[in-house]
């Protein structure tokens, strides 16, 4: 069941979101650093919707670390305002 209230926001404040395969490299209570494109970032847990870990998936993401691939589901606004 819709509540009132999220359908009025989803109606005042439209979001598209986009889900992004990336490699996680290292993670904090407020952060994760991730490398996409050759790029390493720092994406604030508060951007994030939604993160897909693949369970025993590791990648080399350096090679004196091991990286997680994960999937993360983030809003365009904030993956074009990190990443433009």
């Amino acid at each position: 069941m819709i509540s009132i209230r999220r359908l009025i926001r989803a109606i005042l404040e439209p979001t598209a979101y986009i889900w992004v395969d990336a490699i996680l490299i290292y993670e904090t209570p407020k952060a994760i650093l991730i490398l996409f494109d050759g790029r390493k970032a720092w994406i604030p847990k508060a951007w994030l919707y939604r993160i897909k870990r693949n369970k025993g998936r590791h990648v080399i993401a350096n090679p004196a670390k091991r990286g997680e691939a994960i999937a993360i589901k983030i809003s365009d606004y904030n993956w074009a305002k990190k990443f433009a």
